[in-house]
């Protein structure tokens, strides 16, 4: 992220540290297994276990909406603004600020190539 970093344990578990001023770095982590992850400007987006996206940190522009994000998601990215995560159709899910086209509230269809495999 842009001043918090993070890091998936082995076993699935999240380690956050630095800047936490808007709760994107807990500095216990987050208790839940994921199998991805990745930091945003000041929000922070992971890839649970039964494929849904957890979210935390600002969410100004509804990049970290705190209820997450239902889907079959196999990995994801963070902008400043705005979040995206690959379904396991290949298609791209999108959420957060969409001032330049950068995250499309219908998504983007695929197929995207997806991981070559999971954790």
């Amino acid at each position: 992220g842009y001043s918090h970093p993070m890091a998936m344990r082995r076993d699935g578990t999240v380690r956050c540290w630095g800047d936490n001023s808007y709760g994107q770095a807990p500095p216990e982590g987050v208790p839940r297994k994921f199998v991805a992850i990745a930091a945003g400007w000041h929000h922070s987006i992971a890839i649970a276990q039964d494929g849904g996206a957890v979210c935390w940190g600002a969410n100004d522009n509804g990049q970290a909406p705190p209820e997450g994000v239902a889907g079959a998601f196999v990995s994801v990215a963070a902008g400043e603004c705005h979040s995206l995560a690959l379904r396991e159709d290949g298609s791209v899910a999108c959420w957060g600020s969409n001032q330049f086209g950068q995250a499309p509230p219908a998504g983007v269809p695929g197929p995207f190539a997806l991981p070559s495999s999971r954790f």
